[in-house]
């Protein structure tokens, strides 16, 4: 792993949308594919990005279907990696900013997307992955099992309605 490069692991190609995609169409993106994570650009320039959850706590109650999806995308400062950057360094920075999805810019465009799963195959980043999910503000009560998906330790009866 010593030095490892994003671009072995990360997903690629890289799913994205444009930032006047209405959030319906996002929603078919993200539940065709599978997946809760989009890059969102402006004319093939990165402007934010969006998971589900913005979907969800975001767009409830304020916007419609037909809404694009910039009113609820993340924006302003977002971070990435470059394909050639090492995949640890790419892991302090998802762990210092307690970000578990990072998009790989090359040249400026989006050509994949780093997860914290992608860090798991490696053993000696679980601190890293540990620290993305601890003591983060979005994620209160997220318990981490270091030998597996962090995604499967949640629990949906620890989270009554």
């Amino acid at each position: 792993m010593k030095d490892e490069l994003v671009e072995k692991i990360m997903t690629t190609p890289a799913i994205i949308c444009e930032s006047n995609t209405p959030i319906k169409n996002v929603i078919d993106i993200l539940s065709q594919r599978n997946i809760g994570f989009l890059p969102v650009t402006k004319n093939n320039i990165l402007i934010g990005v969006v998971t589900d959850r913005d979907i969800l706590i975001r767009s409830a109650n304020t916007y419609t279907p037909e809404d694009i999806i910039e009113n609820v995308m993340t924006g302003g400062e977002i971070h990435f990696v470059h394909p050639k950057s090492s995949i640890k360094d790419a892991a302090e920075i998802m762990a210092d900013h307690k970000i578990r999805r990072l998009v790989v810019l090359d040249d400026g465009k989006v050509v994949g997307v780093l997860t914290t799963k992608h860090l798991l195959s490696f053993p000696e980043l679980y601190n890293y992955v540990i620290k993305t999910y601890s003591n983060n503000p979005t994620l209160p009560h997220y318990q981490i099992y270091v030998n597996s998906n962090p995604h499967d330790s949640i629990k949906a009866a620890d989270f009554p309605l």
